[in-house]
């Protein structure tokens, strides 16, 4: 059998002596030259009930439809590769021939090797291209069918390819895509990236990754997404770039309310010691208060009976003055707890946090103190160290985790025996934060996989296994590390390493003028006895105070002018922030002076809108000096 003999090949040609010559040649040559056609409809039929390996088409023939038509059908219909014949043609019919991409082109009068060679190379060269468009097929819809997004571009950024999963993120067709600049069609907002990754893909010659990013869908609203990018090299040549990124918002909801839960178990563990923490220091405030007021009353008494004699009154005064002292400095402490407490229950939103390493120690050893102090005792070493990248509270957070975890690996009863170690130190630009304990410590095996989700030795109901993977998330997202150390009966050592925080160059606020000045001051409170308190603090200013917002925008509606305003934030009627656009709104003037008060209980919504107003905000309580202080500096 010859060589050829496996092809078939259909001549469409209308004159009938060199169709036949053609087809001597063709079988002498070993191919299954099988049928004969002379217009372009017998050509289709031919082809319809024998589909060939390929079509020797001549570009005149019979009928309505000249060969490049019946080509460009014969290939839609049966992607069979199309060799033409021709004698001469002009340039016009020429151009109409190559746009149907034909596999080669045979001169009358035909010369059989000349043919041969024609057939071989263009049933070849189909063959390839079947399988690469079979190929590409396959990885299109390999593409299109994975859930991560998938954008490709040529080497000047423009989008050649788009998959289901990126025009869902994106909200563009990828119809609507192609040719475009990718970063037109993949909007991102990175304030440390702002350049595309394509682009930038492309720049570098090497693979970039974003870690959390702003997707912009074309209808306005955002997602969160995870992306890397990398070029597409041959030979040291850039032929492109893709991208792939997945939207991680659902993911980070999740992990934000996981932290949540976290925070409240961690705030669940103080709460269990603040009866003692708050019970006592309130002891001492409402027993110095009862004292204060039975004491005062008779000393009036005396005073207006005129009984009272110089130097024993002096030394009940005397007396007095002391257990208002101590009655202040409960009610401070009492403040303070309930400010951690605070702290702790509410997530940052600080884009620039930095913690001061020594405060957020103390503020975990006092935390933990009611489940530590029947376990061990308790050392800390830290030393001047710099502030660290890391919201205050977060930090708390995570050394509170790893303080009980410390506790929970010692048995109670045996405090002399046993000691859990904070010691922080600074290593260059990273603060490494260190707690160590002589509990039992882990087995390798156990120790590996302490930092899984949901992962506990502990008893059913006695842990979630959350802990140290938040921690360990919670170190991560700023760029940190934490490694873990144990052995079987020698404790257990977790070492945090936190890069230090970037000092922020600030421009000095000028020094207020250390004189008093007297000042009319609007006060808005719905608490009386919080306006009553103001009033005798801040006796060198005239203040005009009122309980409601509506009362203080009533009287600047009247005309009347105030130096200052000072503002609760919650309020039953119109909140301080209502009251605030309002002033914006009606009194712009007015609303530049405005300080806020807040007891820090804020409904969500409140909070976020509070958080984007550029409002001086005081913590309540505050000490009449920083608040005497605020207002000098407000209005120098």
């Amino acid at each position: 059998m010859l060589e050829g003999a496996q092809h078939s090949v259909l001549i469409v040609e209308d004159e009938r002596i060199v169709a036949r010559d053609l087809q001597e040649t063709l079988v002498g040559l070993g191919y299954d030259a099988f049928a004969i056609a002379a217009s372009s409809d017998e050509a289709m039929a031919r082809a319809t009930e024998r589909r060939p390996d390929l079509v020797l088409m001549d570009i005149r023939i019979k009928g309505g439809r000249d060969g490049i038509e019946t080509a460009t059908a014969l290939r839609k219909r049966f992607d069979v590769p199309i060799v033409y014949l021709t004698a001469h043609a002009d340039e016009a019919t020429i151009e109409r021939a190559r746009a149907t991409e034909p596999y080669g082109y045979v001169i009358k009068p035909v010369n059989s090797a000349e043919l041969r060679s024609a057939v071989e190379v263009s049933i070849y060269k189909h063959g390839v291209d079947r399988q690469v468009r079979a190929r590409e097929r396959w990885f299109s819809t390999t593409l299109r069918s994975i859930a991560d997004a998938v954008v490709a571009a040529d080497s000047t950024g423009r989008v050649s390819f788009m998959n289901a999963a990126a025009e869902e993120l994106t909200g563009v067709p990828q119809g609507d895509a192609l040719g475009r600049p990718a970063r037109e069609v993949v909007q991102l907002t990175d304030p440390v990236h702002p350049a595309s990754p394509i682009d930038r893909a492309l720049e570098q010659r090497a693979s970039v990754t974003i870690d959390r990013a702003q997707l912009r869908h074309v209808l306005g609203t955002n997602r969160l997404i995870s992306d890397s990018a990398a070029p597409v090299l041959d030979d040291g040549q850039v032929l492109g770039a893709v991208m792939v990124f997945r939207d991680v918002t659902e993911q980070e909801a999740v992990k934000r309310q996981l932290e949540a839960a976290d925070r409240l178990a961690a705030l669940g563990t103080m709460a269990a010691g603040v009866a003692h923490e708050v019970n006592n220091p309130l002891t001492v405030v409402v027993a110095n208060g009862r004292f204060i007021e039975s004491e005062l009353r008779d000393v009036v008494t005396e005073l207006r009976a005129g009984t009272a004699v110089g130097e024993p009154t002096i030394r009940r005064l005397e007396e007095l003055l002391e257990a208002q002292q101590e009655a202040l400095s409960g009610a401070t402490r009492i403040g303070r707890i309930v400010s951690e407490l605070k702290a702790l229950a509410r997530p940052s939103t600080q884009s620039n946090a930095r913690a001061d390493v020594a405060r957020a120690v103390a503020w975990a050893v006092r935390a933990t103190a009611h489940e530590v102090r029947h376990r061990a005792e308790v050392s800390t070493d830290v030393q001047l160290v710099a502030p660290v990248a890391l919201d205050e509270t977060r930090l708390g957070q995570v050394l509170v985790n790893l303080m009980i975890n410390a506790a929970h690996a010692i048995a109670p009863g045996r405090v002399d025996g046993n000691r859990i170690t904070v010691r922080a130190v600074q290593d260059r630009e990273v603060v490494v934060i260190e707690v160590s304990d002589s509990g039992c410590g882990m087995e390798q095996e156990i120790l590996g996989k302490v930092f899984e989700p949901f992962f506990t030795t502990k008893a059913l109901g006695t842990g979630t296994g959350l802990g140290l993977s938040i921690t360990q998330a919670i170190v991560s997202s700023v760029g940190g590390r934490i490694e873990a150390e144990s052995q079987p009966g020698r404790g257990s050592v977790f070492r945090l390493f936190l890069p230090v925080a970037v000092v922020a160059q600030s421009t000095p606020a000028p020094a207020p003028d250390p004189a008093a000045r007297r000042a009319r001051l609007l006060v808005i409170d719905d608490e009386e006895l919080v306006l009553r308190a103001l009033t005798r603090t801040l006796k060198e200013h005239d203040l005009l105070c009122v309980q409601s917002a509506r009362e203080a925008l009533a009287l600047l509606a009247r005309g009347e002018r105030f130096e200052l305003i000072l503002s609760d934030v919650m309020m039953p009627d119109m909140t301080g922030v209502e009251f605030f656009g309002e002033l914006v709104r009606a009194h712009p003037d007015a609303a530049a002076r405005v300080v806020f008060l807040t007891g820090g209980a804020i409904s969500p919504a409140v909070a976020e809108r509070l958080s984007g107003l550029d409002v001086l905000t005081i913590e309540k309580p505050f000490s009449p000096e920083k608040l005497r202080e605020v207002i000098r500096s407000r209005l120098h």
